[in-house]
Parts: C-alpha cells; sequence; structure tokens
C-alpha cells in the first residue's frame, strides 16, 4: 500500500514538473507582436510625474490602420470609452493587456486571438494608449515589442 502512494506521488510530481516549471514568471521570453499594421509608438509626453510611472506607449498612425493583437490569449472585455472609442483587454496567463481609444473593435470578450490577428480599427488623429499589467501591476512593455518605441524628448 506504501509502495502505491509513493508511486502514485512519484508520477504526480513528474508530469506536474512541466507545468511547474511553464509558471516561472521570465518576461526576457515574452515577445510582443507590434500592435500597429502601419504606424509606430512613442512614449507619453507628460506635463507631470506619476509615481508609480505609468509604463503606457501612445501608438499613433498618419494613416487608418488595423491594430492587431500583441500576443495569443482571450479578449476579456471589449468596454466603449470616451469620445465614442472602445477598450480591449486580451489576456495571457497572469498578464493583461490594454488597448484604449479603439475606434472599431473586430473581435467581442471571450473570443481567443493570435500575435499580428487584427483586433480593432483605428483612426487618423486618435493616440492609441497601450498597456501591460501582471495582474495589478503595471509593466513597461516597451522592450518587449517588436516596434521600438522612442523615449520622449
Amino acid at each position: 500500500m506504501k509502495l502505491t502512494k509513493l508511486l502514485a506521488g512519484l508520477s504526480l510530481l513528474i508530469f506536474s514538473a512541466p507545468d511547474l516549471l511553464a509558471q516561472k514568471d521570465d518576461l526576457s521570453k515574452i515577445v510582443l507582436a507590434c500592435p500597429f499594421e502601419h504606424g509606430s509608438g512613442r512614449e507619453p509626453k507628460e506635463a507631470f510625474s506619476w509615481n508609480p510611472p505609468d509604463n503606457k506607449v501612445i501608438m499613433i498612425s498618419h494613416q487608418d490602420s488595423i491594430i492587431r493583437s500583441c500576443i495569443k490569449g482571450t479578449v476579456v472585455t471589449v468596454t466603449p470609452a470616451e469620445e465614442n472609442h472602445f477598450e480591449i483587454v486580451i489576456n495571457m496567463n497572469d498578464y493583461f493587456f490594454w488597448y484604449y481609444a479603439v475606434a472599431k473593435p473586430l473581435v467581442s470578450k471571450g473570443q481567443a486571438v493570435t500575435p499580428g490577428q487584427s483586433i480593432a480599427k483605428y483612426t487618423l488623429g486618435t493616440e492609441l494608449e497601450f498597456r501591460m499589467f501582471k495582474f495589478e501591476d503595471m509593466i513597461d512593455p516597451r522592450n518587449l515589442l517588436e516596434c521600438k518605441v522612442p523615449k520622449a524628448d
């Protein structure tokens, strides 16, 4: 009986080990697809500084464009925002990717998305805010994005 329990416990440990290793938090292995089909990002220019810092990226384009998913995940919310815009939040494991000032969503809550997939439309003249969170802690996504984001002057 003891041997059976020992073997059962050992097999549980062996089959659980890869799952435990997969849960290790390693941001260096995350690469985020650029959220824009056309356009670029910039660090926000603020009149004052936030404490803690507001690590958002402002995405801008000189033409109407498509907003793309930066990662493989699930859409957790698509909600109306100010000035006839929307916000979209995508979840991957414990990370949340927030797109604010979307002109027209192309996805819905609960939908699975892949990196580079069209999730919304962007309208010229809008500043799209892109943020990344680990649970409730804001993370600076600039070094993880495929497209490089220049620092503010």
